[in-house]
């Protein structure tokens, strides 16, 4: 019959291994939290510049809109054909009457 001893050496090999691994495990996991962190860095900075260049874009043609904008004047829009008329509105002497349906 064979009786198992508890063997230090074994049990202090387990314990390195396990230390081994739970250090590399972390480790792992700090590297992948600084590389996620530094992507997200990147595609801020990244979103950020496309802001900028859309709102320059959005504000050269918002100046070219008021420049266009303010070149059109009475005697050129009549150039073109249009005309000037007076707005008629309701008046009082037109006869018409207003009554209410029982």
């Amino acid at each position: 019959m064979t009786t198992k001893t508890l063997d230090l050496n074994n049990i202090e090999q387990k314990i390195f291994w396990i230390l081994a691994l739970l250090i590399g495990v972390i480790s792992m996991f700090y590297l992948y939290s600084v590389l996620l962190l530094t992507i997200a860095v990147v595609d801020h900075n990244s979103t950020n510049t496309a802001i900028h260049q859309l709102a320059n874009s959005a504000s050269n043609l918002e100046a070219e809109y008021l420049a266009q904008t303010n070149s059109v004047t009475l005697a050129y829009a009549q150039t073109l054909g249009f005309r000037e008329v007076d707005a008629k509105f309701a008046s009082h002497g037109a006869g018409v009457e207003l009554t209410m349906a029982r």
